[in-house]
């Protein structure tokens, strides 16, 4: 038998293999096939390594029929629940392959727990058919918090084609998570409305991102910003030069230059020909990211026209000849403006390549024209007062830099801001009052520049008659520590969960989602709790900096909480948390992220040392996920050869004379501690009333199978020592009419309610012990079987090992968290074997296995379906065994009638019960099922599909309101109702 993912075991008569075919390895959650022993394990598990490459190793976990008798499954140790593993296996399978992995409704109860209705059903069918994958998961991770009808509304949720998947890789469990700590102090409406306002803001967030990726993505990749500047300047020295000889003569003296004066406005009208052509080939390269080649040139067709008619063709031939060592791009942008502007329907490659250096040339003109205005100084009259209207009737004014609130002195003039002649003439257009000295062509081109970047519109700042000064592309501010980021749904609610983590209460009146996270942010000391160093162990900090051989990763050591908080802003998960602060501050562990060669974070891992060795104590990959296949396995050995710390030298004490060494410490210091208090307890737990009684019922079963009914001691060891299918034979005997006078209270029930500790058992089962005391006094004697069921059963509650350890001292308890093995039928480590041979305490731990084993003898006999335990059952069940054989014969494959219908949990039968009161007898049964052997994990499954279900041979005259009515009364008799 082997332990898998959910609490799922192998059966006896299963193998388990590997997804090449081979015997598995202990590696914890790996997928694994299982199947019959000896079978042929091939082909299923190329079909299992071919859905864990599509859908990831989550989809092993959902138990996906490979092939007859082979189904997919996980080793114990995977993360997540079940919900994952449907999810990943719908998403890989369809609707159409639902059933190679179960009924249809067990899946829905998978995804959305057992109360799923019709109407979610049909939306989450939907949604799958629609490929909806992230409404759907979205809806399971939400389906703890909100109802049938609000999952209906998020099941509906759709995203725009194109658009990111706004869930990223988070599986449902991890989100439910933080879903819980974010959004359970809120009522159920509220939470949807926050979660459906979150989903806009992501939504909005991500085409936002798109958007701008698209308009960068209309830039050449390689920039030839240097080569673009040195073809402008030569090419405006060249005309310079061409103009002094035009006006001084082919070879004019050294005197002549220096008294020949620039024609500025000149230089200045191509400056601003080219400012306005770069304006235009910016505004078009956003256009024609945002609407596509067509419509975004059809959008600026009349502005490119426009600026190509401020180029002739004996211009536009100069700028765009090759110059021998120069780059073959035109010196002016306005060529590549006329080759848009002349052609109707150019295809997208041409225009393309005409957009991709806009930028380029818009920053070369802005770095151009503030040296020009500079030069020209008070000679710039002539040029500054140009009017623009021909330019300005085409193209018009933008609403981010409208020409009223223009406070730009214009250059070459003693005149006022275009914004203050234009407030003193209300009524005049503002192209009739602008003039090229204003500038505002220059602010507008520095906005296009911006919006290409991202930006709404450039900084601008009027410094006077000179070029503003403009900021196009401002550095991005530093992101407030801990600001949970929108880049994906999973991340954000993590970054909440985060500040949830770190003390911060929701506020109570929130509405949309900014106002949760501001409200969490406010109510967070931040500079406190991201301020301090961390105790880093020196070998640790030799490892910082290095590559893990094998992954391509390198280590970053976190140093203080500040790391962390950047750390977890990206990976969306806690370990900015104060437990993981606390513990690296005082030197318990060490936090490393594993980063790729691109400086993204790929895994977090924390290490701790034990036994003067580092181990890897958690490692998890964005999102709380398993890291990629075969990283895990290669940190394994780059941390097992970290070294440890060293010891500190110590100097030995000097010997005095005579004087007596310190003993040296037992190596069993285990035994030492604990071996007296426990003894003790024990001791006091085997003389109790309860488990005299309980000794009683189970020498019972001794004399059903023919044994001596020696002393107890001698019983239990003679019971313990039974193979299991004789124990499950002898007490079938014992539970067999035999006319025999029973030694427990057979007349009157028992008391069978199922305990909440052990000390709560031996209360319960020492009234018990008492009323059994009274009816042997008076000779109360039924003639029947040597034990009834419910005494039995109510026997097995007897765990005096487990009392003891319970009432054991809390700090002996926390230091040896081992205790626990002693109450588990398995071999024990070697510090626990010493305790286990104790005179006081061995008998015990027989007691405690003993019942245990009977529990699932009772259990094998009802998988068998044996005729004497279903007549046991009509005569002497209560409430407490009812129900838990009723739960494990739910679960099992029998053949069966139904108790209830399909996805009800309301049981028929007085006194009333459902199957959802946490307080019943049928939650309070569970722990009791599975030591009967039933795997709890299929439970809710099999009832959403069968309802509870309970065999036909228990059933007698009046059905199951009857036995259910029987059961109840044997409860009441003893004063105790399950």
């Amino acid at each position: 038998m082997m332990r898998l993912a959910f609490g799922v075991v192998s059966g006896r008569d299963q193998e388990v293999w590997d997804v090449r075919g081979r015997p598995v390895s202990d590696s914890p959650g790996s997928a694994v096939v299982v199947g019959p022993a000896g079978g042929d394990p091939r082909s299923s598990a190329a079909e299992l390594a071919r859905l864990v490459e599509v859908g990831g190793v989550a989809v092993a976990g959902a138990g996906i029929e490979l092939s007859q008798g082979f189904r997919s499954a996980r080793l114990d140790g995977a993360g997540g629940d079940r919900r994952d593993a449907v999810l990943a296996a719908l998403k890989v399978l369809g609707v159409a392959g639902m059933s190679r992995f179960g009924e249809r409704t067990g899946i829905l109860v998978a995804l959305f727990g057992p109360a799923t209705t019709k109407r979610v059903a049909a939306a989450a069918g939907q949604a799958a058919t629609d490929g909806r994958w992230p409404a759907l998961q979205l809806a399971s991770a939400a389906s703890d918090l909100l109802g049938p009808e609000q999952l209906e509304r998020l099941l509906a949720l759709s995203t725009t084609p194109g658009q990111p998947d706004p869930m990223g890789r988070l599986t449902p469990s991890a989100l439910a998570a933080h879903l819980a700590r974010v959004l359970s102090p809120f009522p159920a409406p509220r939470r949807l409305e926050l979660l459906l306002d979150l989903w806009d803001q992501v939504a909005a967030h991500q085409a936002e991102l798109q958007r701008e990726q698209r308009i960068m993505a209309t830039q050449a990749r390689q920039s030839r910003l240097p080569e673009l500047t040195l073809r402008y300047r030569s090419h405006e020295d060249e005309l310079l030069l061409d103009r002094v000889r035009m006006e001084l003569g082919p070879d004019p003296s050294l005197a002549q230059v220096a008294r020949w004066t620039p024609h500025w406005a000149h230089m200045l009208h191509r400056a601003l020909d080219n400012a306005l052509a770069a304006t235009v080939l910016l505004r078009t390269a956003v256009a024609v990211a945002e609407h596509g080649v067509a419509d975004g040139l059809a959008r600026f067709r009349d502005q490119l026209v426009a600026a190509a008619a401020r180029l002739d063709d004996q211009a536009a031939g100069r700028a765009s000849r090759r110059v021998p060592g120069q780059c073959g791009l035109p010196a002016r942008p306005g060529c590549y403006v006329r080759d848009l502007a002349r052609r109707a329907d150019p295809p997208e490659p041409y225009v393309r390549q005409r957009l991709a250096r806009a930028r380029e040339y818009g920053l070369v003109v802005l770095d151009a024209v503030p040296e020009l205005l500079e030069a020209g100084s008070d000679r710039l009259g002539p040029w500054a007062s140009t009017d623009l209207r021909r330019w300005r009737e085409v193209v018009g004014y933008t609403a981010t830099r409208p020409p009223r609130s223009w406070e730009q002195i214009p250059v070459a003039g003693q005149r006022e801001s275009l914004a203050r002649r234009l407030a003193a003439q209300p009524d005049a257009a503002p192209y009739l009052v602008e003039e090229a000295g204003d500038l505002l062509w220059y602010g507008e081109l520095a906005d296009a520049v911006a919006r290409l970047r991202g930006h709404d519109a450039a900084t601008v700042v009027h410094v006077g008659p000179e070029a503003p000064d403009v900021t196009f592309d401002p550095p991005p501010g530093e992101a407030a520590p801990l600001d949970p980021r929108l880049d994906s749904l999973p991340l954000a609610v993590a970054g909440a969960a985060q500040l949830v983590s770190l003390g911060a209460r929701a506020p109570r009146r929130c509405r949309t989602w900014k106002e949760l996270v501001d409200g969490l942010i406010s109510d967070v000391d931040l500079a406190q709790a991201l301020t301090g160093t961390f105790q880093v162990p020196e070998p640790l900090t030799a490892v910082d900096d290095q590559e893990v051989p094998g992954t391509g990763l390198r280590v970053e050591l976190a140093r203080g909480p500040r790391t962390l908080a950047e750390w977890s802003s990206y990976m969306g998960n806690c370990i900015a948390s104060p437990f993981y602060v606390e513990e690296a501050t005082a030197g318990k562990c060490g936090l490393l992220a594993l980063r790729d060669r691109d400086g993204v974070i790929a895994v977090n891992v924390e290490l701790r040392l034990a036994k003067r060795r580092w181990h890897v104590a958690e490692m998890k990959a964005r999102f709380n996920t398993e890291p990629e296949p075969g990283v895990g396995e290669q940190v394994l050995r780059f941390v097992a050869g970290i070294a440890p710390p060293a010891l500190p030298e110590q100097t030995p004490a000097p010997r005095i004379p005579g004087e007596r060494l310190p003993a040296r410490r037992p190596r069993n210091q285990a035994f030492l501690d604990l071996a007296e208090p426990l003894a003790a307890l024990a001791s006091q737990a085997m003389t109790a009333p309860s488990a005299a009684w309980a000794i009683r019922v189970l020498e019972s079963l001794a004399g059903a199978a023919g044994g001596s009914g020696g002393p107890s001691s001698e019983v239990l060891v003679a019971l313990r020592r039974m193979r299991p299918g004789r124990l499950t034979e002898t007490c079938r005997t014992a539970l067999a009419p035999m006319g025999q006078t029973s030694t427990g209270p057979a007349s009157a029930g028992t008391a069978s309610a199922r305990p909440t500790s052990a000390g709560t058992a031996s209360a319960r089962l020492t009234s018990a012990a008492t009323t059994s005391a009274r009816q042997a006094s008076a000779g109360a004697a039924s003639p029947g079987p040597a034990a009834r069921l419910s005494e039995l059963w109510a026997a097995t509650w007897v765990r005096p090992l487990a009392g003891a350890i319970e009432q054991l001292d809390p700090g002996l308890r926390d230091r040896y968290d081992q205790l626990g093995l002693l109450l588990v039928d398995a071999p024990l480590p070697g510090s626990l074997r010493g305790l286990a041979r104790h005179r006081a305490i061995a008998p015990a731990r027989t007691a405690e296995l003993v019942v245990r084993r009977i529990r699932a003898a009772i259990g094998r006999l009802a998988r068998a379906a044996d005729p004497v335990l279903a007549q046991a059952i009509g005569r002497g069940a209560d409430t407490d065994v009812l129900c838990a054989l009723v739960i494990a014969t739910t679960i099992w494959p029998l053949e069966t009638v139904p108790v209830t219908e399909p996805a009800h949990t309301s049981v028929p039968g007085f006194p009333a019960s459902t199957l959802s009161d946490e307080n019943g007898p049928w939650h309070r049964a569970l722990p009791a099922a599975a030591e009967l052997g039933a795997d709890l994990t299929t439970f809710w499954d099999r009832v959403a599909t069968g309802g509870l279900r309970v065999p036909p041979s228990w059933l007698g005259h009046g059905g199951w309101p009857a036995l259910w009515n029987r059961a109840a009364r044997n409860s009441r008799r003893t004063g105790y109702t399950a």
